[in-house]
């Protein structure tokens, strides 16, 4: 193990471990040491909120690990043991005996989720109410200690004119996206023209609505707030958008050298990757920044 991996992990000395380097805590017990049994995604999920309901460790936001947040864990350079005594990799400031896998919150349909095994770094699909081998979980949570700080900070406001105004980023957000409005998948260039449309007709009062970046785009991915698209599947976002939106938003990210590929963000896991902008996508997210007089 390295002397980088020691670092990255901090046993915070209440039953939780902060990964300081993708900046999450950790519950340090998974639920085979927790609780003795196998459990469910279902089972995982109701487990999420009776935590967040009795504040463990003094937080309320644990959930399920998106698919990355779940990765993250397995480290080939490190070895612990879990509950059958087999060899699994994740960093030893956990305890032995546990599960050799999570489940996660990436969904397929409605039936199924997707767990990451730690005896050999794979991920596999099962159905969500699988409670044989290796169905388990281990609880994360968002370490965004600025916004506990202030209990009367109030980040969402959904308005009553089909926006969402993020009080954290200064950003509007269109609570609709095109997939909602238009019913099927669009191009990058159609979700240009998408844009052009909503200023048109000055949505909510306003002509400056474009594609989000990147980074804005992750901004409302909430892994703690699920809802599902109009096939069933589950994607995160902030409280305050809708369900049957698309999994995807185009951005205006694009490539520096490549001009023909922008970022597409997903919204079912948190991930983001380079697509060649005549491909389809679920849809586009409009926003603008909110000026000071708005």
């Amino acid at each position: 193990m390295t002397e980088l991996t020691k670092l990255q992990y901090i046993d915070n000395g209440d039953e939780t471990v902060t990964d300081a380097k993708h900046g999450i805590m950790w519950m340090k017990r998974d639920t085979w040491l927790e609780l003795g049994r196998l459990i469910t995604w279902h089972d995982s999920l109701e487990l999420s909120r009776k935590m967040n309901e009795e504040k463990f460790a003094g937080y309320g936001n644990w959930r399920i690990p998106s698919a990355s947040e779940a990765k993250y864990l397995f480290d080939s350079e490190t070895t612990n043991m879990d509950v059958e005594g087999c060899e699994i990799h994740i960093n030893p400031v956990f305890p032995s005996g546990c599960g050799f896998s999570t489940w996660t919150s990436q969904t397929r349909g409605a039936k199924a989720a997707m767990s990451h095994d730690y005896r050999s770094d794979y991920e596999f699909w099962l159905a969500k109410e699988n409670d044989g081998f290796p169905s388990a979980v281990r609880l994360v949570r968002d370490d965004m200690a600025e916004d506990e700080e202030d209990p009367e900070f109030i980040r969402i406001e959904s308005r009553k004119d089909g926006t969402v105004v993020d009080n954290k980023t200064g950003l509007m957000w269109k609570a609709g996206d095109s997939y909602i409005d238009l019913d099927k998948w669009v191009t990058w260039d159609e979700a240009q023209s998408y844009m052009m449309e909503i200023n048109r007709v000055k949505f909510a009062g306003h002509k400056d609505w474009r594609m989000p970046t990147r980074k804005e785009a992750q901004s409302i991915y909430d892994p703690s707030s699920p809802i599902t698209d109009s096939y069933g599947d589950t994607l995160f976002l902030l409280k305050g958008f809708p369900s049957g939106a698309g999994q995807t938003s185009w951005t205006k990210t694009m490539h520096k050298t490549d001009k023909g590929f922008a970022i597409r963000f997903h919204f079912y896991n948190g991930d983001y990757k380079w697509n060649a902008m005549g491909l389809r996508s679920h849809g586009v997210r409009a926003v603008r920044t909110i000026k000071k007089d708005s």
